[in-house]
């Protein structure tokens, strides 16, 4: 069997277990590291000369700072604010130092830009200054990073990692890097990768140096991977010769570094270890950090065949100290409590960054001549990856501009290569709905197995936002992206995007007429695809083009990111995702079921002119149900007509409308029939739509004269301990469409409901705030209604009050 593929073109799948066990084990483990690292401190203001103990002068000799900077960074991304205290004069500490040796002056650089402080701008500037003038040339070409010491000249792979992951940080924050320097660092890692064999690579300690052994590194390969990723972000304008006029770029998809990519992960992926991988010679915790960041800026879910955050995750916790620190007597730096807990904590705080949007592999391909070659396409190039910054970027804008600068992540997730059953295909679609959106784009046709086919669909189907883009405006791109909506989605059409459409102002006033050939799918009460065949990735791959913050925008280009941006608004509802590895169950509804005798049954009321809007809505509500209060549940309702003679089977109807409510004399006197008999309606106009609002209450009005809807108490058995187990006296719920600031326009309010009442039992409990959709997760920032947890709680407490009266 040949080599292993390229790992960026065909990454395993394993079973997607989010335990929420293991997130919440992570929390708490970061809670004790950081505990321990600000007992360290000590209120000296600095975490300096605790490797004295261990007689670890030598290794750490003038590099007073280094220590302080990597804590003040782990604990700034673990959480613990700028203005603490521990921190604040770790911060004071480390703006007073001398900037003489790379990991230092680095690591400084990106505490400093982690504390996001206006005061420190200047001094980044001159951290960023001290980095390009330290580096070592030789022809006018880039060698690297050394200490710097007294042998003129010496660089390694350690300092030039940190000495790009600073540079990065500062440019992050402002500094102007040109891209000039992001290319001479490419290309000094192009210079240096050593081929294996065909399909794979690896680097070495003393990169270009002929000195020392001529070994394969673990980590220096992981930071040669993660140095060709970083030249590529740090670039403003990349090298694809992009018209800025029409988004088309000429050498679409060409990276002279996606050859190397391929062969380096393939090398790390038949090598991946945390402890045990070649040539670690002075730290355990640093190469888990290091695989941390080769899995955030590769965007890869799995590095070979391992989840790397998860078996990092199992890494780590069986690792760390009663005391809350992470130590090693095995390697050098590990003995040091302050150095290896901060590595650990960076793994654990920055990997369980919520994941925002997942770029969806697609294609066929194989490595040959360490080239990727796909089918029908071009050597070299990634067809569902030619534009390698779009997600990134815009991810980054969404944290800066939509979340108030709340760390944000992204996916590249790739299910081609694998034979899933149905457990393990609806746990794949339990793991990618920690993504609000799935990103698809290329050129070419999409070519998918029907495994991929069934993830895709349903995604979608429980709450997912599909968002494509035809890449340059490929035309069998289009062709063939309409084929597979038809194919996925029979029963409803995608047609042009209305100009009145919540997208077009969900964050950003944006015109349809810049953007003339969006497409949307609709599936109930919201838009759960967009299609753009309009170029925009190409801009999105730039970060030129990025909007200034509070600046209308200017051309076509930042209002391609503004548009975008204003996708992600509509997806998430303004809500922000929930930490990596958050679990999302999701009920089968293909898993046959024969439900105890006496289980709660309910139906769902159709209504003759309209699909239901929410056909998962009472699903969902059911598995959480079975969850939550142990009461057997069917798997899924009954659809009936309010004129079905089969109505009085079922004490529980459930009614969700958007549009005008239409009965006729025959379905209002069954339905008010079996109302007074036995029956509870519950009902809620989608996403707050007057329409339905204004029907149904004229609808009751008409079928119980004599009883108004009334507002039901917030003290009424309903809401009551008794009911729901825990008392229900607040909820989330959005009553404006703006969606605007970080709690999406979200209130924490009483609950409102309203009811009709015959002989002390309600028979009808209305909510003219959505709840249907929200059980979906199809809750838009144009829907108003609550959030897909608390419409859970309401349901609940309706569905147990019918039970339990």
């Amino acid at each position: 069997m040949r080599a292993l593929l390229a790992v960026l073109l065909f990454a395993p799948i394993a079973s997607a277990q989010n335990d929420v066990e293991t997130v919440k084990a992570v929390n708490r483990a970061i809670e004790k590291g950081k505990a321990a690292l600000l007992r360290m401190e000590a209120g000296q203001g600095h975490w300096e000369g605790q490797e004295t103990a261990g007689k670890l002068l030598t290794y750490f000799a003038d590099q007073n700072g280094g220590v302080t900077a990597l804590t003040t960074l782990a604990l700034l991304n673990s959480g613990v604010p700028a203005d603490h205290k521990a921190v604040s004069k770790a911060l004071d500490y480390l703006r007073g130092l001398e900037l003489k040796r790379t990991y230092v002056v680095a690591l400084c650089t990106m505490a400093l830009a982690e504390a996001k402080q206006p005061r420190d701008l200047a001094r980044i500037q001159k951290n960023a200054d001290w980095l390009l003038e330290k580096a070592v040339k030789k022809g006018g070409r880039l060698q690297g990073w050394g200490y710097p010491h007294d042998a003129v000249g010496y660089v390694d792979g350690s300092n030039t990692q940190y000495a790009i992951l600073g540079l990065y940080a500062a440019k992050q924050s402002g500094v102007k890097i040109d891209d000039a320097t992001w290319t001479s660092i490419r290309d000094l890692y192009l210079s240096c990768a050593k081929d294996e064999s065909p399909t794979a690579a690896f680097w070495r300690y003393d990169l270009n140096q002929n000195v020392g052994e001529y070994q394969a590194s673990f980590t220096m390969t992981v930071a040669g991977l993660c140095g060709l990723f970083v030249s590529g972000m740090g670039m403003n304008a990349s090298l694809q010769k992009l018209d800025d006029a029409t988004g088309i770029a000429a050498r679409c998809g060409h990276y002279e570094s996606n050859g190397p990519i391929a062969k380096g992960m393939n090398w790390i992926a038949a090598r991946f270890s945390f402890d045990r991988a070649p040539n670690m010679k002075m730290s355990i915790l640093y190469n888990v950090y290091g695989i941390e960041r080769l899995g955030r800026l590769s965007g890869q879910r799995f590095i070979g065949k391992y989840d790397w955050y998860r078996e990092g995750c199992k890494f780590l916790l069986d690792s760390q100290n009663l005391d809350g620190t992470w130590t090693r007597t095995d390697k050098v730096a590990d003995k040091v409590p302050a150095v290896a807990t901060s590595f650990a904590l960076l793994f654990l705080s920055k990997g369980r960054t919520p994941l925002l949007i997942s770029k969806f592999a697609h294609g066929d391909a194989s490595v040959r001549g360490g080239l990727i070659v796909e089918r029908g396409g071009e050597p070299g190039v990634i067809g569902w990856n030619r534009k390698q910054n779009d997600v990134r970027h815009l991810t980054e804008f969404a944290s800066r501009e939509l979340f108030n600068g709340l760390p944000l992540g992204w996916q590249a997730y790739d299910s081609r290569k694998v034979t899933l059953n149905e457990s393990e295909i609806k746990a794949e679609v339990e793991a990618l709905l920690a993504c609000p959106i799935v990103y698809l784009n290329g050129h070419g046709p999409i070519v998918l197995t029907r495994q991929q086919e069934e993830i895709l669909k349903r995604y979608v189907d429980e709450g997912g936002l599909l968002f494509a883009e035809a890449c340059c405006g490929d035309e069998e791109f289009t062709r063939s992206f309409y084929k597979l909506m038809t194919k996925l989605f029979p029963d409803n059409q995608i047609a042009r995007m209305p100009a009145n459409h919540a997208v077009w102002t969900s964050f950003f006033q944006v015109s349809p007429a810049d953007f003339p050939f969006v497409d949307v799918l609709q599936r109930g009460c919201k838009t759960v695809v967009v299609f753009t065949q309009t170029p925009m990735a190409g801009y999105w791959e730039e970060s030129r083009f990025a909007p200034t913050k509070g600046k209308p925008a200017l051309n076509k280009g930042q209002k391609a990111w503004q548009f975008a941006g204003n996708v992600i608004a509509y997806a998430t509802g303004m809500q922000p995702p929930e930490q990596r590895g958050t679990k999302r169950m999701i009920v089968d509804p293909n898993k046959e079921q024969s439900p105890p005798r006496g289980a709660f049954k309910p139906a769902q009321l159709r209504l003759r002119d309209e699909a239901p809007p929410a056909p998962a809505a009472m699903r969902n509500l059911l598995g959480y149900i079975a969850s939550a209060a142990d009461i057997d549940t069917a798997n899924d309702k009954v659809m009936i007509f309010p004129s079905d003679l089969e109505l009085s089977k079922f004490k529980f109807l459930y009614l969700h409308g958007r549009r005008e409510l239409k009965l006729s004399d025959e379905e209002i006197a069954n339905l008010k029939a079996h109302l007074e008999t036995d029956g509870l309606l519950f009902a809620d106009a989608a996403c707050g739509r007057k329409a339905f609002d204004e029907s149904f209450r004229a609808l009751m009005k008409k079928m119980f004269p004599d009883k108004p809807l009334e507002v039901i108490s917030p003290s009424d058995n309903l809401y009551s301990e008794r009911i729901n187990g825990t008392a229900l006296r607040t909820v989330k719920r959005r009553e404006k469409s703006d969606g605007s600031g970080p709690d999406g326009g979200y209130r924490e309010l009483p609950p409102h409901l309203e009811g009709i009442k015959i002989d002390d039992r309600w028979v009808v409990i209305y909510s003219k705030w959505d709840v249907g959709c929200a059980l979906e997760k199809h809750n838009s920032t144009e829907c108003l209604g609550h959030t897909p947890e608390d419409a859970l709680k309401i349901g609940a407490a309706v569905v147990l009050y019918s039970l339990k009266r």
